[in-house]
């Protein structure tokens, strides 16, 4: 992912680094570093979220774990909520769909709202234009407007 100033932010199943267009720097925490970062994305704050075993925010100075949830692909929404797909805790055989509220996104415990929870994985997420999300799963297709969760691939809804 390239953030606002130009710099690269890359995960790899080892370890994740920065790259400022001269020297490649490893990314840690606690003095540990970073290891099998998923995914990456920047907000619209200018804050960096890392997917690994948890999803963490980067605010420019320090790393802070947000949840300890599994984090495979993360988003944001026109409203400023982070999504997360992720394998669930303990068991890693279900996985979900969750909503981090951006009213709360920035406190010590935020709002966390879980969408959809199936297995196998949801990898993919979409955050469309006219404010619904999409989630790509295997073998299956998901649209959450909001209110209704609509699986393209059976043609069933939840509310």
């Amino acid at each position: 992912m390239e953030d606002k100033t130009g710099k690269l932010w890359i995960g790899t199943r080892g370890e994740a680094f920065v790259y400022n267009g001269k020297r490649f720097t490893t990314l840690t925490h606690d003095g540990n570093a970073f290891q099998n970062v998923f995914s990456i994305i920047e907000d619209k704050k200018g804050n960096v979220w890392l997917g690994r075993d948890g999803l963490w925010c980067y605010d420019g100075r320090t790393f802070t774990k947000v949840s300890d949830r599994g984090v495979y692909a993360i988003i944001e929404d026109k409203k400023g909520n982070i999504w997360t797909t992720g394998q669930v805790k303990p068991d890693r055989s279900l996985w979900e769909l969750c909503r981090y509220d951006q009213e709360s996104l920035y406190t010590k415990k935020p709002t966390v709202t879980q969408i959809l929870s199936r297995g196998p994985a949801l990898l993919g997420l979409l955050a469309a234009n006219d404010g619904s999300i999409w989630v790509g799963a295997t073998g299956e297709l998901y649209r959450y407007d909001g209110e209704t969760l609509i699986n393209f691939t059976s043609k069933e809804s939840q509310k």
